[in-house]
């Protein structure tokens, strides 16, 4: 009897004890090390976020860079095929400019002066048209491109160049037309960095010959005058 009771009253001394024991919760330095590694895993995680989003943006950046480009060569190629005046470029300004005439425009079947312009102070690829005979039918600037990266003041570095038809020199190909050298170098983001685009294409005036008012030396310019300049 007495040695029951004993058991009994050990087996609720060992109940009480644990469930004293559950009720004693975690140590300081159990919380502090849970934190510490709670914490560590949070900064994997953050860093791991950051770096896809940082890639994410920086591929959306090249793609829109390369898109931009494309846009610029398809409207070059589409317009200056069908040109027969070339202007020779020039900086004014602090900006580059060239101008071309389109005889025929191949969506109305008017005539068409173009006008191509980066600015030095904002980086941008800018285009504008208007009537050749209605000087003040001209459009406001579109920006095609932007965060350019050419050095205007080089003139190895220019945007545009005219090339003549005939021969340049005696060892030179003689060409029947005119062609427009475009170079455009750009970067991504504000600080242009490495990681952009090049444009650098040759397009062929196929309506222009040596006899192209523009040709000549000095060449004599159209589609300017009339209120319409290189601003």
């Amino acid at each position: 009897m007495t040695a029951a009771l004993n058991r009994g009253v050990a087996l609720r001394r060992r109940v009480r004890a644990a469930r004293e024991g559950a009720d004693d919760g975690f140590t300081v330095i159990e919380l502090m090390v849970s934190m510490i590694i709670f914490t560590i895993v949070m900064i994997v995680i953050m860093a791991a976020v950051s770096s896809m989003t940082a890639t994410a943006v920086r591929t959306q950046a090249v793609s829109d860079n390369t898109t931009q480009f494309r846009t610029v060569f398809q409207r070059l190629d589409k317009e200056v095929r069908y040109a027969s005046d070339i202007n020779v470029p020039a900086r004014v300004n602090g900006n580059w400019y060239v101008e071309y005439l389109i005889p025929a425009n191949t969506a109305s079947g008017d005539a068409e002066c173009v006008q191509w312009r980066v600015r030095g102070t904002t980086a941008e690829l800018q285009r504008r048209s208007w009537d050749p005979e209605a000087p003040s039918s001209v459009s406001g600037w579109i920006t095609v491109a932007t965060q350019l990266r050419n050095d205007l003041t080089d003139s190895s570095d220019q945007p545009f160049t005219m090339l003549r038809a005939g021969q340049a020199r005696a060892d030179a190909p003689n060409y029947v037309n005119q062609r427009l050298a475009v170079y455009l170098d750009a970067g991504i983001g504000e600080s242009r960095d490495a990681s952009g685009g090049q444009l650098d294409v040759t397009l062929v005036a196929r309506n222009s010959s040596t006899s192209s008012v523009t040709n000549g030396t000095p060449a004599e310019t159209v589609c300017l005058g009339g209120g319409v300049d290189r601003p």
